[in-house]
Formats: C-alpha cells, sequence, structure tokens
C-alpha cells in the first residue's frame, strides 16, 4: 500500500513538473542588474552573448565553462553577426564550476562582489526549476529571475533525469 502511494506520488509529481515546464522567456526584465548563464545545455550561451549584443551591458557570468575554453572560442561558435566588441565583451566572467551547485555558488560570489541583486540566469526550460530551488538554498539574498531558454536537444528522458535531480537537490551539498 504505502509502495504504491510512494509510486503513484512520483509519477503525479512527474507529470507536475512536466506540465510546469516554463516557456522561453522573450524579453529580459528591466530591473536586472546582473545576467547569468549555466552552460551544458544548447542555446544558453549564445542568448546571454545576444543579450550584450542587444544592450545588457553587464556583468555577466558564464558558469560552467570548460577549463581551456575561452570567451573568443564562445563568440565564435555562436556565429553572432555582427560580432560582439572588446568593450561588449569586458564586463563577461568566465568561470569553471562543474555542477549546478557549483554554478550557484559561483553566481552567489560574483553578484556579491559585482553588487548585483537582481540577476537574470539563462538556463534550459527543463533546468529552471532546479536553478530556481538551489537559487532560493545556496543564494538566498539575491533575486534570480528564471530566464528559460528552448534547448534543441530535450526529451523525456532528459527531463525525467532532471526531474530526479530536483528531488534530490535540497539534499546535495
Amino acid at each position: 500500500m504505502a509502495a504504491s502511494l510512494l509510486v503513484s506520488a512520483y509519477g503525479l509529481g512527474f507529470a507536475l513538473f512536466v506540465f510546469a515546464l516554463p516557456a522561453p522567456y522573450t524579453t529580459l526584465p528591466p530591473q536586472l542588474d546582473g545576467l547569468a548563464v549555466f552552460t551544458g545545455g544548447s542555446g544558453r550561451v549564445k542568448t546571454a552573448l545576444r543579450a550584450i549584443q542587444h544592450g545588457f551591458d553587464g556583468p555577466v557570468l558564464i558558469s560552467g565553462v570548460n577549463p581551456g575554453t575561452t570567451l573568443d572560442t564562445m563568440v565564435r561558435v555562436a556565429d553572432l553577426t555582427p560580432s560582439l566588441s572588446a568593450a561588449q565583451l569586458a564586463s563577461v566572467m568566465l568561470d569553471s564550476a562543474q555542477t549546478t551547485h557549483q554554478n550557484m555558488q559561483s553566481l552567489a560570489v560574483w553578484a556579491s562582489t559585482t553588487g548585483a541583486t537582481h540577476v537574470g540566469v539563462i538556463t534550459s526550460t527543463y533546468h529552471a526549476a532546479r536553478v530556481a530551488l538551489l537559487g532560493r538554498l545556496l543564494a538566498p539574498q539575491l533575486h534570480v529571475h528564471i530566464l528559460a531558454v528552448q534547448p534543441e536537444d530535450v526529451g523525456l528522458w532528459l527531463i525525467w533525469q532532471e526531474y530526479n535531480k530536483l528531488l534530490v537537490a535540497p539534499f546535495l551539498r
């Protein structure tokens, strides 16, 4: 009996998780004084670079960057036209965090050093709930605004994995 209730609650939770996936954002909230992107999903970095291209003047944190990857490489891969100027890229900081927990911890430190209090976090639609939860747990002093993007590589398997990560996120430190 208890096992079937647990399985039912898990299944209902997953259905609610899928139903509650956010729509991709369309405009930056006006109150942002910082922008962060956690790498890992398609379209995230390019979306952040486009925000800079369209006038967001920073500061910007790109967290989760593989060691050896440069900002110039990211700009080249994003293939933006026109390309970003050195002045536009001056406010971008790279960080090599390896997990979402570490990304959020890096974001909290970065925000305190830059003075940012309202930070937009660009992440994938399926990743948004976990980022929001970790923002409340690990960076409660920040106003984290989730800026969800629709990745190209999303499928039910990936969404199910993210649901499971969300369930255990509060217990992993």
